[in-house]
């Protein structure tokens, strides 16, 4: 907090400086005017703020047991996760720059040139700090995620720190992006006259988050900061999808199903399509 109110005693008294004085003589004013600029823009693309992203994983159902729920489909279907292991290998976010920043257009004599810029409204933002992901690379597993270790606004999760992230720039949060080195998940479902055990394989499992609020950094909600995987979602119908999972699974002889990339592909291929529709498995619970 010292630091940031240094810095930003600073920004106001070079911008005090550049306004009031004459930058020398007619010769070199331009060129001393553009040095004064671009020292500021480097000060305001410097801040950084701590932010400290969780995982929370859970069904829908809103109750205490998130190992357990029931889905729809031509029948109610129970479903039971009876094994699990999750393994997130990457997550990073980009951010936008804060629309009042400062940004300078190039001019035709070289005086001014552009050291980054706001307002986008597409996921390349400016240059600088904003035009980089910010997140962790590695192997964080949250452990069983069918057992609570935390109560949410949303109910029972399974909470997973991501931390430590790297200080990330001011501005405002435009993506969330991902891969899962594994989803492995085992589930007893049962439709009233049948059980079925299900063995999904997810691997290197990309994802991405739309942000659908102005989220701004620094986080200052009272709320953690953080984005929910339904593990109901992956089974669900999703909206616009005539094609039922739970339905695929049980127009299947076996009362044993493997779940990946080379068995029931066609199964698989839409339990990736459900992870990679925004709000279908992930969710940005900070935009609540």
């Amino acid at each position: 907090m010292i630091q940031n109110k240094i810095k930003f005693e600073y920004i106001f008294l070079l911008l005090f400086s550049f306004q009031a004085c004459t930058f020398g003589t007619l010769g070199n004013s331009a060129k001393e005017e553009s040095e004064e600029l671009q020292a500021l823009f480097r000060i305001l693309d410097e801040r950084r703020a701590i932010i400290s992203p969780w995982l929370y994983y859970s069904d829908d159902q809103g109750d205490p047991d998130i190992g357990s729920f029931t889905l729809n489909g031509s029948s109610t279907y129970q479903i039971q996760l009876t094994n699990n292991e999750v393994v997130l290998e990457s997550i990073s976010m980009l951010f936008k720059a804060p629309e009042n920043s400062f940004s300078v257009s190039s001019s035709s004599d070289g005086g001014y040139h552009i050291f980054h810029s706001g307002g986008s409204e597409t996921p390349t933002t400016g240059t600088g700090s904003y035009s980089k992901k910010y997140g962790i690379k590695g192997s964080f597993s949250p452990g069983d995620i069918s057992s609570s270790n935390f109560n949410s606004l949303t109910g029972a999760v399974r909470r997973q720190s991501l931390s430590p992230f790297p200080p990330v720039p001011y501005g405002t949060l435009e993506h969330i992006y991902g891969e899962f080195s594994d989803i492995l998940l085992t589930f007893q479902i049962f439709n009233g006259s049948t059980t079925k055990t299900v063995h999904l394989e997810l691997r290197e499992a990309e994802f991405q988050v739309e942000v659908s609020c102005a989220l701004e950094i620094p986080y200052t909600k009272n709320i953690p900061f953080s984005i929910g995987l339904r593990t109901d979602g992956l089974l669900s119908q999703r909206a616009g999808s005539s094609f039922s999972i739970l339905d695929g699974i049980f127009s299947l002889p076996s009362s044993e199903i493997t779940i990946n990339d080379f068995q029931n592909t066609v199964l698989h291929s839409e339990i990736l399509e459900n992870l990679k529709t925004n709000g279908q498995v992930l969710i940005f619970y900070s935009c609540f």
